[in-house]
């Protein structure tokens, strides 16, 4: 049995004894033989130091560890390191045995191969250990790490505390690890993290990008593009990505991070690669949110245009259901006016009144600052279904419902001109185009998740404005996708490629 089949069933024996609500409190989930040794084969690709240090933060049943010795001792005689120091966290007391049981394997395979390895086990929570808290480099480190994921409480967990400089908002333990752990990297060490890519971007992961992008320079990059076959023995939904790092201290704007793409664990073989300049995945302005771009050339290149470069803005509907009940009415009145949820809003059009919701809200002095001008905006789901044709669902509105003020339901977003009135054709080119292929495809890459949210509309490139309202005339009053991906592909001119893509 390799070390890596050793350590895979020593955790799977571990899990299987756990109940799912145990599994999903414990965030703990043990990674595929096939993924192991794909991260530590990319990890150790380029290592050629004779002494070497392996940290897994949050061993598990050591399978990871297991992963980089194998590939480690696979290396040609004269590239493979004289000594090993392995260093294991685990904090529950359970996978300590097995563990140990693997070091010892781990050090026979060593010692065969002429390759001295020593290890210390540490039954603590690695968080919380001197060695994260210190956060001093550590000479010849490779970090990997398949971590626990689930929410703390800021203001309670002392882990989160200890490790402020990551935390904004609700902090996931995961991404303390990863900021934890690159701290600790040194220039030429290697660091290798599994997780969810809710990391790369959004408010909440914030500080954790910078700790990490002060002290690592992104390599690579692997997206699983099915949500199921990451982690398919555990049945965890999550969008999973895969980084590799090394250490450095200067961000490089000139280099290129290598793009991996599969649908599991199954077609990682199979995976092709492509060369995409940092520039490209790593934002460059406050937010340091990460991208995954589906190809090299980028179709949004020379636009430097944003809502704000033409008078508009984004905002989120004021109408929170619970606090406005006394406001939100069953029917019409001669003092109220439509309210617009979600449900009103689809792709492309906006149908009110639907007869299933409380449709109408109080338009007086009391509801007055929840309401909006009835004028011409573009309305968009802040939600939308994985499974949606479109990462956004939006639809143009010129202005046709009653009223001289309208609700908004807080599940909507709208874009409105700041002073003045936003034309109709300024609402249906802008509506259509967000709804586009090319758009999708950007926020895809940017946030794999299901809300596309006020500050990444905010930064997203825009064409001129002549262009947005050439669409607007040219896409007929409910256009379907592919008439939309049409018109902006004629309009913007954009390359052969983004119109294949299309």
């Amino acid at each position: 049995m390799t070390l890596v089949d050793a350590a895979h069933a020593s955790g799977r024996g571990f899990t299987a004894t756990l109940s799912r609500d145990e599994q999903r409190a414990m965030g703990q989930y043990m990674t595929p033989p096939t993924i192991a040794r794909f991260m530590a084969q990319r990890l150790v690709a380029d290592v050629q130091q004779d002494h070497v240090r392996v940290l897994e933060p949050s061993a598990g049943g050591g399978i990871l560890a297991a992963a980089v010795v194998e590939a480690l001792l696979a290396k040609q005689e004269d590239q493979r390191p004289g000594f090993i120091d392995l260093y294991l966290f685990e904090l529950d007391a359970r996978l300590v045995p097995g563990l140990e049981a693997l070091c010892h394997q781990m050090a026979q395979a060593c010692q065969a191969a002429g390759v001295q390895l020593d290890w210390r086990i540490s039954q603590e929570d690695f968080l919380l250990s001197e060695l994260a808290l210190r956060g001093q480099a550590i000479e010849g480190l490779l970090t990997i790490s398949n971590p626990p994921f689930l929410k703390l409480n800021k203001t309670s967990d002392r882990r989160a505390h200890l490790h402020s400089y990551a935390v904004y908002g609700q902090p996931n333990i995961y991404s303390l690890f990863m900021a934890a752990t690159a701290r600790l990297t040194p220039p030429g060490g290697k660091w290798c993290f599994i997780t969810p890519r809710s990391w790369m971007a959004g408010q909440y992961f914030k500080a954790a990008r910078h700790t990490m992008l002060a002290h690592l320079t992104i390599d690579s990059l692997h997206a699983f593009e099915n949500r199921r076959e990451g982690f398919e023995e555990d049945s965890v939904l999550q969008e999973t990505v895969i980084a590799w790092a090394s250490g450095r201290q200067l961000f490089e704007p000139s280099l290129n991070i290598l793009l991996t793409r599969s649908q599991g664990a199954s077609d990682l073989d199979q995976s092709q690669v492509t060369a995409v300049p940092t520039e490209r995945v790593v934002g460059d302005d406050e937010h340091v949110m990460l991208s995954l771009p589906q190809s090299q050339q980028d179709p949004f290149e020379g636009w430097t245009a944003t809502l704000r470069t033409y008078g508009f803005e984004v905002s989120t509907g004021r109408v929170v259901a619970f606090r406005a009940a006394e406001h939100i009415r069953e029917t019409a009145s001669s003092w109220s006016v439509p309210l617009l949820w979600l449900q009103h809003v689809k792709q492309q059009e906006i149908n009110w009144p639907i007869r299933k919701k409380r449709e109408h809200i109080s338009a007086t002095a009391a509801s007055s600052w929840m309401l909006v001008p009835n004028a011409p905006m573009v309305l968009m789901r802040r939600f939308s279904p994985k499974e949606d044709a479109r990462r956004v669902t939006c639809a143009p509105y010129v202005g046709m419902l009653p009223g001289l003020v309208l609700g908004l339901e807080n599940h909507l977003n709208y874009i409105y001109r700041l002073s003045g009135r936003m034309t109709p054709y300024e609402a249906r080119g802008l509506s259509a185009f967000l709804a586009s292929k090319v758009v999708d495809e950007h926020f895809r890459a940017l946030a794999g998740s299901t809300q596309v949210n006020a500050t990444e509309l905010r930064k997203l490139p825009l064409p001129p404005l002549a262009a947005i309202e050439e669409i607007g005339r040219k896409v007929s009053a409910k256009p379907s996708l592919e008439e939309i991906d049409e018109v902006v592909n004629r309009v913007l001119g954009l390359p052969v490629a983004a119109q294949a893509a299309a």
